[in-house]
């Protein structure tokens, strides 16, 4: 490819360079050296910037691209990527080491490609998830707290009776969304002996062959009813937003457990507060995810007074992190990556077929006149 029609590739965070993220000697040397491989790549076949930071702004993120103007844009979720950025520039295709792409706006014409990182993380998320609801079932946190904080005294030692929690074996699981990383939750904890119900747009008829036990509910209502422990596992759209309302709520048990790896805003999130606050449900919760993320003074106050009120309610908090494996980020990237230095290789629709395109995009290929036909009128 000659110097003039090299493409201008935009990254939006330093971590997904060869420096960064390519030597982390927590990934695995393998996935280093493909990593650099494909920078090596990257930089013959394209002209590249990259942002000197993890975590622009937008308005910084504004100004680079109209200062760079490229034509490939790299992402990750703490990226926002507006409509009205997108439009203005001359971006063909933007890039996100996520599986979920909720935090890139489609344009009116919705004619820019959006590549994702699917395939990789539900092991590591499913591993998470878990760990999660089984240190909420064993009063982990409080108890780590109990004796961090120097209460674990000699009138509070070992007792038969105190500090009871609950095993995984006569609860009831229910998942919500039977995706990737819901499938993986099941082939965990199939062979437990666990009651696992499911809840998803299609029942998975293939799959319950393989786990004839599991059990599909057609109404989502079913699940939050019936279910000690409620796992979601969806993405966040215009349809999902919200999703778990008042009304899902005030249906779940006494003592029962919410589970969030996916998108913070799938939850109504001042709706639970608001219930918890007014002892409306009393539930307990470990969520990974949340509307705002970081989360802000004033929820984290809330959450604190809610606890301090009822220190029976058992909450974990962690930052966003159930994919935090050290190897599956590194996967992503090569990825990631990959789909950048196919698209810049690309000539015509056929070659954009093995490219990890969003499923929107997709199934539109070959119905759009896309920003990409220009890029390649010019090779």
């Amino acid at each position: 490819m000659s110097e003039i029609n090299k493409p201008k590739v935009f990254f939006t965070s330093n971590v997904f360079s060869e420096k960064e993220i390519g030597s982390n000697k927590q990934i695995s040397k393998n996935i280093r050296e493909i990593i650099k491989k494909l920078w090596v790549e990257l930089t013959q076949i394209s002209e590249i910037k990259i942002f000197n930071g993890r975590f622009p702004s937008e308005d910084q993120i504004r100004i680079e691209i109209e200062e760079f103007n490229p034509e490939i844009l790299g992402c990750h979720l703490s990226h926002q990527i507006s409509a009205q950025l997108l439009e203005k520039s001359q971006i063909f295709a933007v890039s996100t080491s996520t599986v979920g792409y909720n935090h890139i706006q489609r344009t009116q014409r919705d004619n820019i490609l959006f590549t994702n990182t699917p395939g990789i993380l539900h092991e590591t998320v499913a591993d998470y998830t878990i760990a999660l609801i089984m240190a909420s079932l064993r009063n982990l946190i409080d108890l780590h707290n109990h004796v961090w904080k120097g209460q674990w005294s000699s009138n509070n030692k070992w007792d038969l009776d105190g500090s009871l929690s609950s095993v995984f074996n006569n609860k009831i699981l229910g998942i919500v969304g039977l995706g990737e990383i819901g499938k993986e939750i099941v082939k965990r904890l199939y062979n437990w002996g666990i009651k696992i119900l499911y809840y998803d747009l299609s029942q998975k008829e293939e799959f319950e062959k393989r786990f004839p036990l599991i059990e599909f509910k057609t109404d989502l209502k079913e699940i939050f009813r019936e279910s000690d422990i409620i796992s979601l596992h969806i993405p966040l759209n215009s349809f999902t937003e919200k999703l778990i309302s008042r009304d899902l709520l005030k249906l779940m048990k006494e003592n029962a457990l919410l589970v969030n790896t996916a998108r913070g805003g799938i939850i109504d999130f001042d709706i639970l507060l608001e219930m918890l606050e007014n002892k409306a449900i009393k539930i307990n919760f470990a969520l990974d995810v949340f509307p705002n993320e970081p989360i802000d003074t004033k929820t984290l106050r809330r959450l604190k007074k809610i606890k301090k009120n009822q220190p029976e309610i058992r909450m974990i908090l962690v930052p966003h992190n159930a994919s935090a494996d050290a190897n599956t980020r590194g996967k992503m990237n090569i990825i990631f990556l990959k789909n950048i230095i196919n698209l810049i290789k690309s000539t015509n629709i056929e070659d954009l077929t093995d490219i990890n395109l969003i499923p929107d995009h997709k199934k539109q290929l070959k119905n759009k006149e896309w920003r990409i036909f220009n890029y390649w009128d010019k090779k």
